[in-house]
């Protein structure tokens, strides 16, 4: 028998079963034991992929395929360390529901134990951060398991979808030879049939009585990161509630969003401001905002019924304050709820809020802002509708928070905001533009620090029509805002500056590159780099000592 054959087909009838069940997409890293999968996958009809070296970056990249598509990915990789290289984005996946399927090559049980060469134990290398683990036997020619391996791609695509989605593992042990005599000469390519995926709701009587509640006081809605609920903005609209927006929930920038307020990081600093706005319900959508002063109200709304909308089931836990979880899809329950005989707050409750947005927008016109916050106002402006923002984490995102505003033009804002690491940002945002389908431009503005943790996407970055905002304050920023500012060997040990030339980075990676020092050269640059195909680069230069003196400047007033 042809072992090499015998591995390819075993493959191929995995990737059979999760093709037909809707896998489009197939991320692969060079190896020598994941040959069979490697091979499966280009050869098959149905799958595009995509060869990306490092294993952390093309877990990261697929992870960006995966939120931009809210389809499954998947990924193969060799046995060894290569695996244990995919667990932050594994991490990530988890915390932000995305639907990964990681296939990893394995030695046989005959070469486990026994020091052989690039095997370590990877069984349940994920732990509890993937949905369900296969450990799969050895390739065999055998009919039976063929067919079962069909059925366990179908099996893996649902265990990865919502409403509970997240990655899920597979482990394939393969012997040598990996490579067969002869290729198989065709494929069928099977129908493409996705798994029926459950649509969570409430219970008749459970909806009247949320309807009930909704409706008694006057309260907010709070939406977080990766909301995507545009059906909330209607049931604002009905209660005549605020919408409190996280810049990364899908709704700051969408039209029909009259009630959504965008400036609460500022006016909610002061504890006079948030005892004022005392809610008498919360609805949460998506997961925990950026906003500190945003978690510190929500905190002080003790006693009063906290309701988190989350498919999953999964919970919330605030100091003092009780958060139930209802397991239910946000689509679903916004059209139960809107089928209800809804009535509107108190008369004045959402003007107050709005009235408070519109004051700090009105005082931010007057205002010196921070260089970064400038860059990224100019950022939103200058793109079209139907552009993506992508936001780093640490300053950026906080910058983005506090200075976006809102605008009346449809921009989708992504973002790393799982577990909020620095790692994978640029990989993240090269796998949402190869994926991106919008009829707009792609922007993405991060920290060097953010850039040095992932150099290496810049090959992959590269290839996409996108423009990179380096925001570069030479360390991480976020900590002279922190209690650590003040320790010795701050410098050395926290904030971390590293001296890089960018251009000359950008050169190595043939990619084109400006650099610019305040907001009028920055203008020009972006409206340059936007005309342009291919990866633009734009470093801007901050002085952190001037940018930290407005930051707190401006976020002192609101704080009294």
């Amino acid at each position: 028998m042809d072992q090499g054959r015998i591995n390819l087909d075993w493959c191929l009838s995995l990737l059979q079963g999760l093709a037909g069940a809707g896998l489009r997409r197939v991320v692969i890293s060079p190896g020598s034991r994941n040959t069979p999968l490697t091979l499966a996958t280009v050869l098959h009809p149905r799958i595009k992929h995509d060869t990306v070296v490092d294993e952390r970056s093309a877990a990261f990249f697929a992870l960006g395929i995966a939120r931009e598509t809210a389809e499954p990915v998947a990924l193969v990789c060799t046995s060894g360390s290569a695996v244990a290289n995919w667990l932050p984005a594994v991490v990530e996946a988890n915390r932000q529901q995305l639907p990964l399927i990681l296939l990893s090559a394995d030695r046989p049980w005959e070469l486990q134990r026994c020091q052989a060469n690039q095997t370590i134990d990877q069984i349940h290398l994920f732990g509890n951060q993937v949905r369900a683990f296969h450990q799969l036997p050895p390739a065999e020619a055998s009919e039976s398991g063929l067919r079962r391996l069909q059925s366990l791609g179908r099996e893996l695509i649902r265990e990865a979808s919502m409403p509970r989605g997240g990655p899920v593992h597979v482990n394939l042990p393969l012997r040598e030879p990996l490579v067969p005599r002869e290729l198989p000469q065709s494929l069928p390519a099977a129908n493409a049939e996705k798994p029926m995926s459950p649509q969570l709701g409430l219970s008749e009587e459970a909806v009247r009585m949320l309807a009930a509640s909704l409706t008694a006081e006057q309260g907010i809605i709070v939406c977080g990161p990766c909301a995507d609920c545009l059906a909330v903005l209607e049931l604002a609209a009905r209660l005549d509630c605020p919408v409190l927006a996280d810049p990364l929930s899908g709704l700051r920038f969408a039209s029909k969003a009259s009630s959504v307020i965008v400036h609460y990081d500022l006016f909610l600093r002061a504890a006079s401001q948030r005892k004022a706005l005392s809610a008498g319900w919360v609805l949460q959508f998506g997961g925990t905002p950026v906003s500190k002063a945003l978690q510190e109200y929500l905190n002080a709304q003790l006693a009063v019924p906290h309701w988190w909308i989350d498919a999953s089931g999964r919970n919330m836990d605030r100091p003092n304050v009780q958060v139930e979880t209802l397991q239910v899809s946000p689509q679903v329950v916004c059209g139960q709820l809107l089928s209800m005989d809804l009535r509107p707050s108190a008369r004045g409750w959402q003007s107050k809020w709005l009235e408070l947005d519109k004051q700090v927008e009105q005082r931010m016109q007057q205002q010196v802002l921070p260089l970064e916050a400038k860059i990224i106002r100019c950022v939103l402006e200058a793109v079209p509708a139907q552009s993506l923002l992508f936001s780093g984490n640490s300053m950026v995102v906080r910058f983005l928070d506090a200075f976006s505003g809102g605008l009346n033009k449809e921009i989708s804002v992504r973002g790393n905001r799982g577990a909020s690491g620095i790692d994978g940002n640029l990989s993240t945002f090269a796998g949402i533009a190869s994926a991106f389908q919008g009829s707009g431009k792609v922007v993405g503005i991060v920290g060097d620090l953010t850039l040095f943790h992932d150099l290496n996407a810049l090959s992959l970055a590269r290839e996409q029509d996108m423009t990179l905002v380096l925001l570069n304050n030479n360390g991480g920023g976020i900590f002279d805002h922190l209690p650590q500012h003040d320790l010795p060997a701050y410098e050395a040990c926290w904030r971390t500056p590293v001296e890089l030339d960018h251009e000359h980075i950008a050169a190595a990676f043939g990619i084109a590159f400006s650099r610019v020092e305040n907001e009028t050269a920055f203008a020009d640059a972006l409206s340059r780099a936007l005309s342009q195909p291919g990866m633009q680069l734009i470093e801007v230069l901050i002085d952190s000592a001037c940018s930290n003196e407005r930051y707190r400047n401006i976020m002192g007033q609101w704080a009294n």
